[in-house]
């Protein structure tokens, strides 16, 4: 039985989709050792379920993007989440290697999905305001990913592995029964978006440079869970418990920053607050590479995290604003741009660092924020000369694909 649409409601399938992904998000890292032992394999040959799951990131946010604007959202929705339950529950009984690596690929491919879906149905429900209320919604993938660490994981020292593996997907279960109750309005564009449409936004200059600032972003945030910690334990001198907790400052201002920037995107354009989130998260990883004492690496840090906050979400309420008609095909393109981004810029900081000095290898990530100031200037200057409202790109691929066929 579904309910009648609801706005409210719909906007909670989005929270839940988001939240569902933040819980998950990090769990391969947190469980791989107890999987490791559980299953007898090495370390080197663990490894490749983390490239299954970035390989299911990226090909899934491909093809769901154009799935969501030509199935709908609540088919893809409904899907990923699924099969999110089903990689967490055969996780605790399938252990040999060729079968984990296969559920890596799911849950990465499942989580990708509900991602890319859980952005397009936000967004369109708010066209007036899309990067404001992708803010808000990213709120909940924080809100996730702290349940994991903080609440489920300790389960794991009294009921073990499964614990964790089934209330997490008993909590993606109960995601799943809500949107199915949810019924969801079919989209203006629904089954209207072809490949040549698709094609038609990934050339377009209106797609490119949000999708570069993307690609830019997730690698810088990558980058820094990544190697923040090592960098402080190497620099400072810190022992890794606090490096980490330091650490653990970057995500509260991420969060607390995309509950203003929600406020503040409802009053003022996204570009100007796209250059000065930038340019400031820049100097702030600059002050974090050469800080000299714990207090202001740590202000730094929490500088930072408030500046960046508003970047990936604003970015892709630019990418979905530019093409409403195919809204899910241009977020699912720019998506992949993100998890390209972090399979790129991360593993650029391991190669400088181990081949010249650990401390040159922070500039990677100084450097790509500073490459992100420099698109977010293109794309004030292209958001001056080009209106938004409309998805020229798409238009124009419509057109040339009716001139090919009249011809």
């Amino acid at each position: 039985m579904t309910h009648p649409t609801s706005s409210r409601a719909l906007m909670w399938a989005g929270f839940i989709g988001i939240f569902i992904w933040g819980s998950i998000a990090g769990l391969l890292g947190a469980l791989l050792p107890s999987l490791r032992e559980r299953a007898g394999i090495s370390l080197s040959d663990s490894g490749w379920m983390f490239v299954a799951l970035s390989s299911g990131l990226v090909a899934s946010s491909l093809i769901a993007g154009y799935l969501l604007d030509r199935l709908g959202k609540k088919v893809v929705l409904c899907t990923a989440i699924a099969l999110v339950i089903v990689a967490l529950v055969l996780f605790e009984f399938l252990t040999s290697l060729p079968a984990m690596i296969a559920l890596a690929f799911m849950l990465g491919a499942g989580g990708s999905a509900v991602v890319t879906g859980g952005h397009a149905l936000i967004s369109d429900l708010n066209p007036d305001h899309r990067a404001a209320s992708l803010n808000l919604l990213d709120v909940f993938f924080g809100v996730g990913a702290f349940v994991t660490p903080f609440a489920i994981v300790p389960m794991q020292q009294r009921g073990g592995t499964a614990a964790v593996l089934f209330t997490l997907a008993a909590l993606a279960g109960v995601g799943l029964l809500f949107l199915l109750m949810v019924r969801f309005p079919r989209s203006a564009g629904s089954r209207a978006v072809s490949l040549t449409d698709a094609l038609a936004v990934a050339r377009s200059p209106l797609f490119l440079l949000p999708a570069l600032l993307v690609f830019l972003y997730v690698g810088t945030e990558q980058s820094v869970w990544d190697w923040q910690v090592t960098h402080f334990m190497r620099r400072l001198s810190m022992d890794n418990v606090s490096a980490a907790r330091v650490l653990s400052i970057f995500p509260i201002a991420i969060m607390i920053g995309r509950l203003i920037n929600n406020r503040l995107l409802m009053r003022i354009s996204p570009f100007p607050v796209l250059m000065a989130s930038t340019a400031g998260a820049t100097v702030c990883f600059v002050v974090a590479m050469i800080a000299t004492t714990a207090p202001v690496a740590a202000g730094a840090l929490l500088a930072a995290g408030l500046l960046m906050a508003s970047i990936f979400p604003t970015a892709l309420g630019i990418v979905s604003g530019r093409f409403p008609q195919a809204s899910g095909t241009a977020m699912g393109l720019a998506i992949a741009c993100g998890w390209l981004g972090s399979m790129a810029i991360s593993p650029a900081f391991g190669f400088v660092a181990q081949n010249s000095d650990f401390g040159r290898g922070y500039f990677v990530i100084v450097a790509a924020s500073a490459a992100m100031a420099l698109t977010a200037a293109g794309l004030l200057r292209q958001g001056r000369r080009m209106a938004v409202t409309r998805p020229p790109a798409v238009a124009a691929g419509r057109q040339r694909l009716g001139d090919e066929r009249a011809r």
